[in-house]
């Protein structure tokens, strides 16, 4: 409950100095649109000369693209902030300040800073998504749409622990600065179903770097065509990720030496 409450006044300062730059908001708006609008355009062009592609329709796709938008938008909004000031904290002795806090130093680093601009670019999701299901014709049930909810859950806690471990390299690294920019763009894969790419692509994009629990397997949840065992298995993940970032986390804890000693 302590972190909770740290959250909410995490994200109620995000939210004060968010209303001090009205233009950084209706810039991210607008960039966020532009992008929207850019991960559509190669759909509306492939299915321009085919109704089907390896069992996805076109509606079925732009709802992965609305899929695709709000997680994205989620990771943009809580925790690239983050996460790619992790070079700065482990290089320049911000770390310090923070493990005298009384609170888990990594949960602070994790989730202390909020973009709340960026949650417009979850709103535009959220109506591409829904625009996508009604031109499928697709009427999902409570069991599926709940299904859809827990694996996107599931995608966004194991890429934010992928970018995480990516992260924690800084700990042994001088600098990581470029891990961020390797992640956003393998996380582009997220556009497109995963049933696109090759087997060998298939299973990196589910075990090595999960996108596919992020995007592709939420929207087949919506059509009715995974079950709870896919559910099972992105939860077991998650946990298994979560464990695994902690440990790696106190690792490197023990091998920092402070650097405004």
């Amino acid at each position: 409950m302590r972190h909770l409450r740290l959250w909410r006044r995490f994200f109620a300062q995000a939210v004060v100095r968010e209303t001090h730059y009205r233009a950084h908001f209706l810039t991210t708006l607008l960039v966020g649109l532009v992008q929207l609008g850019l991960g559509i355009v190669p759909t509306l062009l492939l299915f321009g000369f085919t109704q089907e592609v390896h069992g996805w329709t076109r509606a079925e796709v732009i709802t992965l693209v609305g899929v695709y938008q709000v997680v994205t938008g989620l990771i943009a909004t809580f925790i690239a902030p983050n996460l790619n000031r992790m070079t700065s904290y482990l290089t320049e002795g911000e770390l310090d300040a923070v493990l005298l806090r009384p609170v888990s130093s990594q949960f602070y680093l994790t989730f202390r800073w909020i973009n709340v601009a960026e949650l417009s670019n979850v709103a535009s999701g959220i109506i591409v998504l829904v625009f996508g299901l009604v031109q499928s014709g697709l009427t999902p049930d409570f069991g599926e749409v709940l299904q859809a909810v827990v694996l996107a859950a599931c995608g966004l806690v194991l890429l934010t622990a992928v970018w995480s471990a990516m992260s924690y390299l800084a700990f042994w690294l001088q600098s990581v600065g470029a891990i961020g920019v390797v992640y956003l763009s393998t996380v582009e894969a997220g556009r497109y179903p995963l049933t696109f790419f090759p087997v060998a692509v298939r299973t990196f994009l589910t075990f090595a770097f999960p996108v596919a629990f992020a995007t592709s397997y939420p929207v087949q949840a919506l059509s009715g065509d995974l079950g709870w065992g896919s559910v099972a298995l992105g939860i077991g993940l998650s946990a298994v990720a979560v464990l695994l970032i902690r440990l790696l986390w106190q690792r490197g804890l023990r091998t920092y030496a402070s650097a405004s000693s």
